[in-house]
């Protein structure tokens, strides 16, 4: 009865465990686009890009006449009013119109005013070309960051998957090892088998299964920052599609990537287009030494009881505003701006040697990558030979443990080696599509 409770509470925590922890199978497309759709850094530039077009229509909206309302409305006490003798005996009579003032207690007063710039330099309209410009960069950045977020998320995604090549690869040779102790336990009962040589089959298992634990490790531990950097529960568990997660193109001349990355690389777009933005502010700086012109129209409505009424006070006219202190300062702000255009070319030429030295990295890891692939599907073979031949002459009497067991290792190391260098191309070959700005 007590082992029917056990088995059956260790049932139900079994089940609340695998309810905790869900699955999400994904292919490496499927990764990378729920990465990037959950991508806090991309939230972030994708807001800089807001930021940038409203900063653009806030400058469109410049050219738009600039129209004011304005009223007042005044509640006087009663006032004190004397005149003087002379105006007391020419118009100090009640009918004399500042006899009303005596009288005055409200004043009302609405004005309606609207100005347009007809010509302000051309400072209108390069701050208009400027923010455009920013925008672009801002659109740029965001599409450098996506491609970032997707390399990371490929990089991840090829990573977990040689963990748990590794993982798989530990496992099937710690059955063959515990196998093989089985067999020499076995052997030494009936007296076949040196103590000493089961001792060594025994410490050869215990290691792979020290590596065993911490394969494992790695595993839990990427498997929880791959779910993090997905937007997943933390608890999810991931399993990888593998269906053309190989497969890739052959590579092609060393100029073509460089040509592509360098029409392509969209933090060269952004550096070319803040070189023509501060290009822009230079004129906006050199704008204060010119004059301002503005067509200027207004509208009065006056009231004041017992004395005025003012109605449809219609006026018009042209207003010309020219700042000498601004025409003389004017020309430190052109020197700051001239500087900035400046900085800016000089990062941009910067930006376009790095990424020059960054293709060519990415170009020779790449090549690099591709042929310790192929070397390591030659060691498999290799090892897998030697383990044979190791084999069949251990049995035949013809070869000592030790000799015997090196080849084990040295077929456990080539298969290891094998998954995490066909994980390593990969992540080469996303890499160098990254640095010429082709990876989506």
């Amino acid at each position: 009865m007590y082992r029917k409770i056990s088995i059956l509470i260790i049932g139900l925590l079994t089940a609340l465990q695998l309810q905790a922890q869900s699955v999400k199978r994904l292919t490496l497309k499927e990764a990378i686009d729920l990465g990037v759709v959950n991508s806090k850094q991309l939230i972030v530039s994708n807001a800089k890009v807001k930021e940038a077009q409203a900063k653009l229509q806030q400058a469109q909206d410049k050219v738009i006449p600039e129209v004011g309302v304005s009223g007042t409305y005044l509640h006087l006490n009663t006032p004190n009013v004397s005149f003087s003798q002379e105006s007391s005996s020419n118009g100090g009579s009640s009918d004399s119109p500042l006899a009303s003032l005596a009288n005055l207690h409200d004043i009302a007063l609405l004005q309606v005013s609207a100005s347009w710039p007809v010509f302000n330099g051309f400072r209108t309209r390069n701050t208009k070309i400027m923010n455009e410009y920013l925008e672009q960069a801002a659109q740029y950045d965001a599409q450098t960051t996506k491609s970032n977020v997707a390399l990371t998320i490929a990089k991840a995604i090829y990573q977990y998957y040689e963990l748990l090549e590794t993982r798989k690869t530990i496992e099937e040779n710690l059955k063959q090892e515990q196998q093989r102790v089985t067999e020499f336990k076995n052997q030494e009962a009936q007296n076949l088998l040196a103590r000493n040589d089961r001792l060594k089959a025994e410490l050869q298992m215990n290691n792979v299964e020290l590596a065993l634990t911490e394969v494992n490790n790695n595993v839990k531990l990427a498997d929880y920052n791959l779910a993090i950097l997905l937007g997943l529960p933390d608890e999810t568990i991931v399993e990888i599609d593998t269906v053309g997660m190989f497969e890739l193109a052959k590579l092609t001349t060393w100029d073509e990537y460089l040509q592509t990355g360098l029409a392509n690389r969209t933090e060269l777009k952004s550096a070319t287009v803040q070189v023509k933005a501060g290009e822009s502010g230079y004129k906006i700086a050199k704008a204060n030494r010119l004059p301002t012109v503005a067509l200027t129209a207004g509208y009065v409505n006056a009231f004041i009881p017992n004395v005025v009424n003012i109605t449809n006070a219609l006026n018009g006219g042209v207003s010309l505003k020219y700042s000498i202190t601004g025409a003389i300062h004017a020309s430190h702000g052109m020197q700051e701006a001239r500087a900035r255009v400046e900085q800016a070319e000089a990062s941009r030429q910067i930006m376009t040697d790095q990424v020059k030295v960054n293709i060519r990295e990415k170009y020779l890891n790449c090549q690099k990558s591709l042929e310790q692939l192929a070397i390591t599907e030659k060691a498999i073979e290799q090892a897998e030979e030697n383990f044979q031949i190791s084999q069949n002459k251990y049995k035949q009497g013809l070869l000592i443990l030790s000799d015997y067991l090196e080849a084990d290792v040295a077929l456990l190391q080539a298969r290891i080696n094998y998954a995490t260098t066909r994980a390593e191309s990969m992540i080469a070959y996303y890499e160098l599509q990254e640095s010429v700005g082709t990876l989506q």
